[in-house]
């Protein structure tokens, strides 16, 4: 067995059903909680008490499930509805596991769809966590069939810090095995402030490892530079969605986070990894005449090796580059099914883009780390 290669997807999505969240709420979040509704056009947007989310309005919601397709339809305004295009592998777990064996992938870590889009115009600290409890009990038991193949990474509000411990602490109980945290915080406080001390704290007790997901939202670092929301295209928003995980991720060394919490794990999702490298060597060139003005007290790179992780896309061209450099213990891989700009045939290309590496780097990339990390059944 320990020569056994295995293929373990960190960064799969669910496609939520459209009345999900409303099954699964309490009854007095009922009438506030996600909903996809029309606007005044006819076009679909994702309503979150009241409000509309930026990243899933415009009717283009038919997108989202669009694995290995051309989206000029479902990307034409009102031209697919949300439901008319999901997968079967999307919201029934018996399908999923189906997609998994013709791919060839063993395990798969489940993330959300929908859900990747509300919580920045999400108000309510009460009703932030609401909506979480709400999709992380259909997640467990989205995964409940197949409890070694498909793991639940939670999402954990963060409006109110207290209630992001109460429920991660709930999920950690029931099974899930990682907790997701959006790359836009709600409350607008970079992760590396001390308000999420207490969230780090609880999760390096539990030993559970957080990740960093991209969100939507306006209000992003990068969407600043249009004022005007109808000059962000679909192209813009998926080139510069990983630079909000990586400022974030960032923030983590610049507050010490890494310092005060030594078992804490940080796992950074669908950036890419081609930045990490110059990133490394860039924040420790920094440290050398700067770092004496933050809580490090040693190298970025040190704090990396001993704390982060990163997941990497199958056919990434500066993979075997980047893992070199940084070694293979710390590096995943991702399919992101079954979204538009995820790749089709993922373990051919995983196995063919690794295969200059010897073979226990080769198996530590494809599962062996995420086996470690997430304490999954070999």
């Amino acid at each position: 067995m320990a020569n056994q290669m295995h293929y373990i997807d960190v960064d799969g999505h669910i496609l939520e059903p459209p009345n999900m969240w409303k099954e699964y709420i309490e009854p007095e979040y009922r009438d506030r909680t996600l909903k996809i509704d029309l606007d005044d056009q006819g076009l679909e947007f994702l309503n979150v008490d009241g409000k509309s989310s930026f990243f899933m309005s415009g009717g283009t919601l038919g997108a989202i499930a669009a694995i290995g397709q051309d989206v000029h339809e479902q990307l034409t305004p009102g031209a697919m509805t949300y439901e008319a295009s999901m997968l079967l592998g999307g919201y029934d777990p018996h399908e999923r596991i189906k997609v998994m064996d013709a791919e060839g992938i063993d395990v798969s870590i489940m993330y959300p769809s929908l859900g990747l889009g509300w919580e920045d115009i999400c108000s309510d600290p009460k009703l932030a966590a609401a909506n979480c409890r709400a999709y992380n009990n259909w997640l467990l038991d989205f995964c409940k069939p197949y409890p070694n193949r498909l793991i639940a990474a939670a999402h954990i509000p963060t409006l109110d810090i207290n209630e992001g411990i109460k429920e991660m602490k709930r999920v950690a109980a029931l099974g899930a095995k990682a907790a997701m945290l959006a790359s836009l915080p709600p409350n607008g406080l970079p992760y590396g402030s001390s308000y999420y001390d207490p969230l780090w704290a609880e999760a390096q007790d539990l030993d559970f490892p957080m990740t960093i997901h991209p969100t939507g939202g306006y209000e992003s670092i990068i969407n600043k530079f249009y004022p005007r929301g109808e000059d962000v295209s679909t192209w813009w928003i998926f080139v510069t969605s990983p630079d909000e995980v990586k400022f974030q991720f960032t923030s983590l060394f610049n507050g010490g986070t890494f310092e005060k919490f030594p078992g804490l794990k940080i796992v950074v999702l669908e950036s890419g990894i081609g930045w990490l490298v110059y990133w490394i060597d860039r924040m420790d060139d920094k440290y050398e005449v700067n770092g004496f003005t933050t809580p490090m007290k040693m190298e970025p790179s040190k704090y990396f090796q001993r704390q982060g992780w990163i997941a990497m896309d199958p056919d990434e061209r500066l993979a075997k580059f980047s893992i070199e450099v940084l070694g293979p213990e710390k590096f995943l891989w991702a399919y992101d099914y079954p979204h538009s700009d995820s790749i089709t045939e993922p373990i051919r290309k995983l196995n063919e883009n690794l295969a200059s590496l010897p073979e226990e780097a080769q198996r530590k990339v494809a599962g062996g780390n995420a086996i470690d990390l997430y304490h999954l059944a070999a």
